[in-house]
């Protein structure tokens, strides 16, 4: 049970992440780019070791990404 929400907030912080890592890569703020880009591979990391040893943690993966890009959508359009 630890495993699968382990593996559904890696995936949602990885996508959370990822709307902020695109966001200020068009800005054009490259420190907080690549800094972002090494908690997105780290966090990454955590879900497919996860998940490579048992393959329903697919399940709560896909859940994790659907949050983080939900929310980090709404995020970046300020209704959150």
């Amino acid at each position: 049970m630890l495993e699968c929400i382990l593996v559904f907030f890696a995936l949602l912080i990885v996508d959370l992440l990822n709307a902020f890592y695109i966001k200020n890569i068009q800005k054009n703020k490259a420190m907080i780019a690549a800094s972002t880009a090494v908690v997105l591979f780290l966090s990454a990391s955590i879900a497919v070791i996860g998940y490579v040893d048992n393959h329903w943690l697919l399940i709560p993966a896909a859940a994790g990404a659907f949050a983080g890009t939900y929310i980090g959508v709404k995020i970046n359009i300020g209704v959150v």
